[in-house]
Order: structure tokens, then sequence, then C-alpha cells
């Protein structure tokens, strides 16, 4: 067989019933003409996307095409599907999931297939793919997958309009007393849909669990009327703003702009906030991961300058 008319996920047993050696598909692991999408699973490097959430579902549809009809793709393939950021998550796994009256699954290398009590509208057609609805995967990440992944995707679920609060709390109450509802109850009712990124989501939950007093989000700054800046977080009581800096909050949404605009425009607005009388704090995406006690440390000490110079003047 040509590796070349390989247009989906293989197994080793399934290239070598297509007549390719062991030892040819280990030339062309080397070589790069064929990749690990996962353990024991197999793609051309045509067929994936640039990222790993770009593997994790070309994995995930290509496992569901040889499923029986009614298996849809679950929890972060879903969430993939679906175009939400899965910050965090774990990709080594891929779930599928089909209906069922009770709960039960089969595990093969990195793939599960979750039999579940899930109803018909829960699932929706999203690219040609039968996926569960926005509501049921955040209702099951929130349930089994991290604390971030959950709150990440449930915040971008919320901002995006693809759920609402009433959905999520709907679709809570409706599964009953399965299996992780009372960490799901918790997770949904951190969720906020004003959050803009999957930084300020993050960055939101940490500072939460921190002995840092809780920030609005999202602020309008204003001087005498004009709009000065929208922020990220706002401590109005010490005059604090927190800026988190994540370099794909420059990319996308700024189309006509150049790189330099957009990081004159930050900093304007920055030397702005700072005439005005109010203290700026930023952090980035690498120092809340491996620093996070240097990020909240940071906070603080913008806080107490600033209560420092409200008793100055």
């Amino acid at each position: 067989m040509d590796l070349s008319n390989l247009t989906t996920v293989a197994t080793r047993r399934d290239l070598e019933r297509m007549g390719v050696s062991r030892d040819r598909i280990t030339a062309a692991l080397r070589s790069g003409s064929l990749v690990s999408v996962a353990p024991g699973y197999y793609m051309r490097p045509a067929s994936i996307g640039a990222f790993p959430e770009h593997e994790h579902l070309a994995l995930a549809r290509a496992v569901q095409a040889g499923m029986s009809p009614g298996t849809a793709l679950a929890e972060v393939a879903a969430a993939i599907n679906h175009g939400l950021p899965v910050v965090g998550a774990d990709l080594s796994r891929v779930r599928l999931v089909r209906p069922g009256g009770t709960a039960s699954g089969t595990q093969r290398t990195s793939v599960s297939v979750l039999t579940r009590n899930v109803t018909g509208d829960e699932l929706v057609f999203v690219d040609g793919c039968l996926t569960t609805t926005v509501p049921r995967t955040v209702v099951d990440l929130a349930r089994r997958d991290s604390v971030r992944t959950a709150v990440i995707v449930g915040d971008a679920a919320l901002h995006r309009g693809l759920t609402t609060r009433h959905e999520l709390e709907h679709r809570l109450a409706a599964a009953g007393p399965m299996r992780g509802a009372r960490r799901a109850r918790e997770i949904v009712a951190m969720l906020d849909g004003r959050a803009e990124s999957p930084l300020e989501s993050w960055s939101r939950l940490v500072i939460g669990r921190s002995n840092l007093p809780s920030p609005d989000i999202q602020h309008e700054v204003r001087d005498r009327g004009r709009l000065v800046a929208r922020v990220d977080f706002w401590w109005e009581e010490f005059g604090v703003v927190g800026e988190c800096d994540g370099m794909g909050k420059y990319f996308g949404q700024y189309s006509e702009k150049s790189l330099r605009e957009v990081l004159d425009e930050e900093k304007f607005r920055a030397q702005e906030l700072v005439d005005l009388g109010y203290v700026v704090v930023r952090w980035s995406w690498d120092e809340l991961l491996r620093r996070p006690d240097v990020v909240l440390a940071r906070i603080e000490r913008a806080i107490n300058r600033a209560r420092a110079l409200r008793r100055v003047s």
C-alpha cells in the first residue's frame, strides 16, 4: 500500500492488514511520512492540523467514523469541535459517547467509548460530526476534567453566546445524582461569560483562591465621561488595574493593525491610567502557569502601593 493514500487514522493492525510491514511503519515514522497521534494510532501529517488540538480532533473524528451510528464526540473532542479553547486539557485520551441506559465504557489505548444516558436533544451535528451539545459538553468537562479546562471552556461558551447559565443549570438538574455532579455544580457556579480570554478565566480562578480582595472584571474606566479603557481586572477600592497579557490577544481581533500599532496603543492606554492616578499591574500566561505566587505577590504589592498613595494624597 502507498501510504500517501492513507486519508484517515489507522492502527498498527490496520496498516499490517493493508500490507504495510512493521519495518515500513517504523521507517515511515522516522521519516515523518507517518505520525503517531496517540499510542497505537497513526495518520499522515497532511491529514492533521498545526496544533495538538487538531491532532486530538482528527483522531476523534477518525475513530468515530469506524464506530456504530449514534456515537458522538464528547468532552475535550466535543469542545474542540465546537471551536472552544481547551487550554490545559488532557489531549492524550479521546472520549466518545453513545446513548445507553446505564453508564459503562470500553477503553482502547488512548480511546474511551463511554455508554451514557445521552438524549437526542443533547446531540448535534457540528461540521458533519455528531457531537454533544455545548451545555452537555461543559457539564461533562466540569464533572471529569481539570477545573482550569472546565472553567476556560465554560467561560468561552457563555461569552460567545453558545449556551446560557440557565441551560447549564437545567442540564445539571436533568442529570440528577450523577457521578461528579457536586463538582460540576461548583464549577458551573464559578463561570463568568464576561471573561474574554482563557488567560482572564484562569487569572480569575487563581486570584479567587488567594487571600486577595475580589476584583471586578471587564470594568470600564472613564475620565469625565470619556472611556479611557476597559480593563481586565479592577479593584475599585484601591484604584488598581490588573491586565493579563497573552500574545493571542494581539492577533486575530486586530486584523487591520500591525502588532507594533497594537502594542503602542496598549502602552499609551496604560500611561493614561497611570496619569489618572491608578496603579497598573500586569502578568503573562507563562508567569501565571509557572509562578502564580509571583503574580499574586505582584498584585498584593500594587494594592499596598495604591493604599500608600491614597493615604499621602
